[in-house]
């Protein structure tokens, strides 16, 4: 699957934006201070060949529409995004309920809800591949990776599940042959080490 450009997806998120009206190049324009004018000129060609926007000359004004599978895939995105948000602020809610609990009980359901909210996340992607994931990933998952920054990544180690002993080798086995045996074989020790402070943990 090849993702359209982040300019091209800047360019036809503007155009969707505006609806079943379009909108005009000289309102394009605003994109001014990301992209110049040659680029957006460009990236307007680019759309219509591919058969993302239709262009209708309306007396001396043209203005620029995308097509009805783009505006479709922009509902369909705009309310995954929607979804993750209200589903971020319940998670909240919950956290404040988690902390009134014990320290064992808090892990436990601690990590219940960060699994319903991967679950809700996988769901999302899952619809967005429906209609145009050429637009709709790249863009989803530019939230993801700000809300990883943020967020997952101080929580990650929590739900991750432990690895096996086959599965360390595979992946050991992985590194060794892609990265090289010096790297599998730190890789391997630092596996080792984390496996066995977990293992001390119980």
């Amino acid at each position: 699957m090849e993702f359209l450009s982040k300019r091209e997806r800047l360019v036809l998120v503007a155009i969707a934006q505006s609806g079943p009206g379009g909108t005009t190049y000289s309102q394009l324009s605003a994109l001014g201070y990301i992209l110049s004018k040659n680029t957006i000129q460009e990236t307007i060609e680019n759309l219509y060949l591919q058969g993302y926007i239709n262009v209708l000359k309306d007396g001396d004004e043209i203005r620029y529409i995308a097509s009805k599978n783009v505006r479709n895939a922009i509902i369909n995105l705009e309310f995954h995004k929607y979804r993750l948000a209200k589903n971020l602020t319940e998670l909240k809610k919950k956290v404040e309920d988690i902390s009134k609990m014990e320290k064992q009980q808090q892990a436990i359901a601690f990590k219940g809800i960060l699994k319903d909210l991967l679950s809700s996340i996988s769901s999302s992607i899952v619809s967005l591949l429906d209609e145009l994931p050429a637009l709709t990933l790249p863009e989803y998952m530019e939230v993801l990776e700000n809300l990883y920054k943020e967020f997952l990544s101080k929580l990650s180690p929590l739900i991750q599940e432990s690895m096996t002993e086959d599965e360390i080798n595979t992946f050991i086995s992985l590194v060794s042959k892609y990265r090289g045996e010096k790297d599998a074989e730190e890789i391997k020790n630092t596996l080792q080490k984390i496996k066995g402070g977990t293992e001390n943990q119980r």
